[in-house]
Parts: C-alpha cells; structure tokens; sequence
C-alpha cells in the first residue's frame, strides 16, 4: 500500500549510521574538485590518444597497443566496474569521481542559470537516452573504433555543458539528474545498493504543496531533503551530511535490494520500470547480431529486396557522425537501419513476453484491496539484478577477451565466471520475489507457487537470450573478427 500524503514514512530502522564517513565528506569537500580535475584529464587521454596510434595487430596486447588498452580500461573495466560499485559505495563514481558531471557542474558556475523546463524533468529520457547511446554505440563501434568512441562521448560531453551552462543553478547537476544516460541506469542499481543518504529523523511524505525536487537548493540533484525517499537521483556526493549526530541527514548501511522490496513507498516511476522490461533485450540484440547467422541473414534478404525494387541510395556510406568508417567497415546507410531494427525488435518482442508473463504473475496475487498496476510494478522491480546483468554480460566480453588475449586465462574459466554472475543475479531475484511472496499471506500456497513457477519461465527467457554470450560461440561473423582483430581488412 502507498503511504498517504502527509504521513511520516520512517525507514527500517538501523544502527549502521557512517558517522565516520560524513566526516570525511564534511572535511574534504573542498578537496573534490581536484580529484575530478585529475580524471577529466585521464579521461580526455584515454580518448583522444587512441586517435593517433597505429592499428593493433592481431600480436599485440593492451601493453603494447594504445587502443587496445584504452578500450579496455572503457569497456573492460570502468563500465562494469561502475555499475558494480554502487552496490557497494552508492553512486559515489557520479558524485566524487565523474569529470562529465563535474564539468557540467563547472559549466553550470559560468551559465544562464535559468529554471528547468517542464520538458527536461521528464521521466522517459531514461529509456531514451539508453536505447540512442547503446544502438549508436554499435553503429558507431565505440569498443574498437577510437574514433567512434571519441565522437560519441564528444556529443555527450556538449549535451552535458549546453544542459549545465543554461540550467545549472547554486552547484546543481541536472545533466546527472535528468540526461546522463550511465547515471540513470547506476541510479536504479543504486536502489539495491547499501548506502542510503536519508533524513535521520525519518523522511516526510511529501504533502501536495510541496515539490519532491527543487532546483538550487544544497542537493546538487534537486532532491527536496526532508522528503527525500528514494537513492535512485542520488549522487552520494556528500553535500548533504556534516558529520554531526544531530544533523538532518545521515548515511546509513542497510540491506541490499531493501529499497526495491519497498518500492512502492520509494517512488517508483515509469521509465525505471521500461528500463527494466526492454534493457536485456536491447542489450543482446547489440551483441547477438555480431555473432548469428540470423542477422546475415536478415541483412541480405532485406537488402536483395531493396536491390530490386531499385532503391540504391541505402547502400551509400552511412555519414561518420553515425557510423564507424574505420578498419574499413563502411557502414552503409543499410547496415545502421538494420542493426537499429535488429536491436529494437528483440527489445520489444523479449520485452512484451516479460510484459505478458509478468502480468499473469501478478493477477495470481490479486487481492481485493491491491490493484494490478502495483502489483505488476513491484513484481517488475525485483527484476533488477538480473536486467543490469544483462547489461555487464555485454559488455564483460572486451574484459575476458583480455584476458584470453593477453594473460593466458582459458576461455573456460571466463564462462565459468559469467556463468556464477548470471547465476547470482537469477538467485538475487527469486529472494527478492519469494520475500514479495511473503506481503502476500492470505494467497493459497498452489497459487503462490504457480506465480513463482511463471517467474521461473520468466528467468528462464532471459537465460536463453545470453546464453550464446555465456557459453562462447562457433560463428564469428567478419565484422566480430576484425573487431577482436584476427583478422586485419586488406592483408
């Protein structure tokens, strides 16, 4: 049940506030900004010293070959370790470390300073800034084109100084809290998370003359402090706390996956909830069409119908601001319009059978007091885990490729390892829906069963989705093997 307005919504109690950590925050907050200063340069030359190496061959290791160690420090390491780390430390990369947040920031001290729009606070730029970074991202082949990957985060570096310098007000971010297409997938990890910044004397359920967010207030995210009830626009950067037992708000450890068990007294939102239902379908269509003979397949009977009905201009070179022109890819104005269509449709056909089967589970727990769109929301949440698993999977591949490559490890053990993450994720899931079960005691036992065997099947689409990415895989198409470089185009 949702709180009613004007309520006070108090958090499970816990002991473990970080006293110590908010005084580390109250000390050094001055001291951030070189911090972020040292990784905006660090992240400025990963970028661009790619541009001016030479193209590795198939010999060479990321200790020898500057693109192929800056593509695994992006892709290998720092992607997935981000969204592994909020678990554990909250959104802390957004708030203490990321220079595109900081430099937005920076922007906003110089800027306009002019109140949000109505437009930017919409909550459906989460899905679609994941759905035009994630396709552009293979368009562009941002994981092995250097060029590729310097113009996309080019166009993301403007979106976020135009947004910080028109809009920034009092050392805000809305770049982070509205736009930034990584922090709003951390922000919904981070409701599984074990740090909770959150006002100490429980939290205010917000009246209806008030506003949750504020613009130029202390939290750089807008959030209105007394009513702040969710992590997910968190940035953990600290403002907010002073190191003082009496202070408003405080950081607390609680249990993971706390927040999304409690989701409808969280604020919830749409856009969280497609996110969860279209990701891993997204996800694997930008890594299944490298490696199936579906996709070749589709590519040429719908290109050969083009060809004669004389529609020719789709196989002129796609523009470089779209697509990578690099190891001699050429990608034509066909290829970027089947990846796109490749991309969406497993989105939308993986995503309507979660939507299916997630609404049969939910009208096993009807009740006469509970309406369905809340049980569909909760039961959908609980999917976390295993959604934002699908996202490292994808991008796990550069990380194990690495260390086949480089290091020597057999490709055995990088299954093995994606095997117990996947395996993980499935298990964090079904405690998380066996404890929805348990809100849920006046259901027959049969009926509760029934409800956790159609999340079973649910799961069990998912893990046949990724298997081709878990268990490796024997086709490789040519575009995959210049990719991971065994073979160099023209030799």
């Amino acid at each position: 049940m949702m709180i009613k307005v004007g309520t006070i919504y108090t958090p499970p109690k816990s002991k473990h506030r970080l006293l110590w950590v908010e005084r580390i925050f109250s000390q050094h907050r001055g001291k951030v900004k070189y911090i972020q200063l040292v990784m905006l340069g660090l992240f400025l030359l990963l970028l661009i010293g790619p541009l001016f190496a030479k193209t590795p061959q198939f010999h060479d290791t990321i200790f020898t070959s500057g693109i192929l160690f800056s593509q695994f420090l992006f892709w290998g390491i720092w992607y997935s370790g981000c969204l592994f780390s909020v678990i554990f430390l909250g959104r802390f990369w957004c708030g203490v470390l990321c220079p595109l947040g900081a430099l937005s920031e920076w922007c906003g001290k110089l800027g306009l300073k002019r109140p949000l729009p109505k437009w930017m606070k919409w909550n459906g730029w989460l899905v679609i800034m994941f759905t035009i970074v994630t396709i552009l991202g293979q368009t562009m082949d941002v994981r092995d084109d250097p060029a590729g990957m310097a113009r996309l985060f080019v166009y993301i570096f403007a979106l976020a100084i135009i947004i910080g310098f028109l809009y920034g007000q009092n050392n805000g971010r809305p770049w982070c809290r509205y736009f930034c297409p990584i922090g709003k997938i951390l922000g919904i990890v981070s409701r599984l998370g074990m740090i909770d910044f959150r006002a100490n004397k429980g939290v205010l359920v917000l009246p209806k003359s008030k506003a949750l967010y504020v613009q130029g207030r202390l939290c750089p995210t807008d959030y209105n402090l007394p009513y702040k009830g969710s992590t997910n626009n968190c940035i953990a950067c600290g403002a907010c706390v002073h190191g003082k037992k009496q202070g408003g708000m405080g950081m607390y450890l609680r249990k993971p996956g706390e927040e999304v068990l409690d989701i409808l007294n969280r604020m919830p939102n749409w856009s969280e909830v497609l996110f969860i239902i279209l990701s891993p379908g997204l996800s694997a269509g930008g890594f299944l069409w490298l490696i199936l003979h579906q996709y070749q397949q589709y590519r040429a009977s719908i290109g050969g119908w083009l060809l004669n009905q004389n529609v020719l201009w789709v196989f002129n070179r796609a523009p470089t601001w779209i697509a990578s022109q690099r190891w001699n890819q050429h990608y034509s104005w066909l290829d970027i319009g089947m990846i796109t269509t490749y991309m969406l449709s497993y989105a939308v056909i993986f995503g309507g059978l979660f939507v299916i089967l997630t609404s049969l589970a939910a009208l096993c727990l009807k009740t006469p007091t509970g309406t369905f769109k809340n049980r569909f929301l909760l039961l959908t949440y609980q999917y976390t885990p295993i959604a934002i698993l699908s996202i490292v999977i994808g991008l796990s591949g550069k990380f194990f490729d690495v260390l086949h490559h480089d290091f020597g490890v057999s490709q055995h053990i990088g299954i093995i390892v994606k095997c117990s993450l996947l395996g993980l994720s499935m298990v964090w899931t079904l405690y998380l829906i066996v404890r929805v079960l348990q809100k849920y005691p006046e259901k027959k036992l049969p009926l509760k069963c029934l409800t956790l065997g159609i999340i079973f099947i649910t799961i069990g689409v998912i893990l046949y989705l990724w298997w081709p990415a878990i268990s490796g895989y024997k086709y490789m198409s040519e575009v995959e093997q210049i990719r991971q470089h065994l073979i160099i185009p023209g030799n």
